[in-house]
């Protein structure tokens, strides 16, 4: 498999060539934020929905069942003022795919009635969202770190829902001039053959763009301990998100050191880090208990999180569980036997990813929107994987920060709420 990342007049691209591919995936992003505001953020997801509901001289239905009759998906979505539009092919359909992808960009109905359609469908998952324990705890963790202003702070599904009542035909509009005319950040998987044809499309539909700035955003270090709760009276368990804002980009000396620091405490998914095999199976507090940073970019600052969630009886005795599993790590680092098993762990991850073609698109996809062309990439994992020991339990003793948390609990909090706003001392 072949990889190459550049830079173009008016889309960044990568190419991800794997010889006889029979598929073909095909991302592109659009950077469409200038502020943050509760109207801007909903606009977004009725924009993704509005983007599939007719084109040309398709319905909505029309153009879903064209879709189907190929074998193909064309999936929109947003997040943090990205719209990313998501194309899976057979090879043998790339053309007709292309096709009907083009005519979505190009000529895109935004008819009133789908409008209606949009905001009832949207005002729907808003409901249900207020229900979503864990989305609520790590939304009010991630509050604390940034500023209202900035992308990544998120707004109630209450004022979201008012802010949809706002959003009409000339806003989705002027959106997409938004983003049609923004620089694509574009990924294709597949073969040579089908990389080429895709570019062909990408670049009749790029005609031109707007000069526009990147603006960035950072996280806002928090100096002392804080409880923030939510109340979730249908749940069962109190979802928790822990964490403390992080001062570095990727391209700091510390940022490999602390990441994989941060796997050996909490690797995120199965069974191998400190937390699972102490809070979940020594002490039976939970069922998963995983760490990871987000939002951490080439020049983006971001925040390292903690998830998991106990019974509302369990819940004090899981987060001082999990507090004095970060004390320690912070404290006395990683054994040399943990250090060289997660060696073998963490390598063997990314093997498992590019064991699959729309795995390693979405990667280098991913990699390219954060700032990281495919050799910045290289080299950042390449520092990963050679730090030492020493260098590790040094970042780790440097920014977790052990007493000075952010905890997040969203659920049934009432008959502990007393407690847990306690541990704010």
């Amino acid at each position: 498999m072949h990889i190459e990342t550049t830079d173009h007049k008016n889309y960044r691209l990568a190419k991800i060539e794997k010889p006889k591919a029979g598929t073909v995936s095909l991302l592109i992003t659009v950077d469409c934020f200038i502020s943050n505001s509760a109207k801007n953020s909903i606009l977004q997801h009725v924009y993704s929905d509005m983007l599939m509901s007719g084109a040309g001289a398709y319905t909505r239905s029309e153009f879903l069942h064209a879709l189907n009759a190929l074998g193909a998906t064309i999936e929109v979505s947003s997040t943090s003022y990205k719209t990313t539009i998501t194309v899976a092919t057979p090879k043998p359909k790339l053309a007709p795919t292309l096709s009907l992808l083009a005519v979505m960009l190009q000529k895109p109905t935004f008819a009133q009635k789908e409008l209606k359609r949009a905001v009832s469908t949207i005002e729907n998952i808003l409901e249900l969202a207020k229900e979503d324990a864990r989305g609520i705890a790590q939304s009010n963790l991630k509050n604390n770190f940034y500023k209202k202003t900035d992308r990544h702070h998120t707004f109630t599904p209450d004022e979201l829902k008012s802010a949809l009542k706002e959003i009409s035909l000339v806003d989705i509009k002027s959106l997409h001039l938004t983003v049609i005319s923004g620089v694509f950040t574009v990924s294709i998987g597949g073969s040579k053959e089908s990389i080429a044809v895709a570019m062909k499309t990408i670049q009749k539909i790029k005609t031109a763009s707007f000069p526009r700035k990147e603006i960035y955003c950072g996280t806002q270090p928090f100096p002392k301990p804080l409880v923030t709760l939510h109340e979730v009276k249908s749940k069962q368990n109190i979802e928790i998100s822990i964490g403390a804002a992080l001062p570095f980009t990727l391209e700091h000396k510390d940022a490999p050191a602390f990441i994989f620091g941060l796997s050996v405490l909490g690797k995120w998914g199965g069974f191998a880090g400190r937390l699972m095999s102490t809070v979940r199976e020594k002490e039976g507090l939970t069922y998963g208990i995983y760490a990871r940073t987000e939002n951490i970019g080439m020049q983006n600052t971001g925040y390292w999180r903690i998830m998991s969630f106990f019974a509302p009886k369990d819940v004090l005795k899981g987060i001082t569980s999990t507090k004095r599993e970060v004390a320690l790590i912070a404290e006395k680092g990683i054994t040399q036997s943990e250090f060289e098993r997660f060696k073998t762990i963490l390598k063997t991850g990314e093997v498992l990813v590019f064991d699959s073609l729309s795995g390693t698109t979405s990667l280098v996809h991913n990699n390219l929107v954060s700032g990281l062309l495919w050799n910045d990439y290289l080299i950042y994992k390449e520092r990963f994987h050679n730090c030492t020991k020493a260098e590790i339990n040094t970042a780790l003793k440097k920014y977790l920060h052990p007493n000075n948390l952010v905890i997040s609990a969203a659920g049934p909090i009432a008959s502990v709420k007393k407690e847990l706003l306690a541990l704010n001392k």
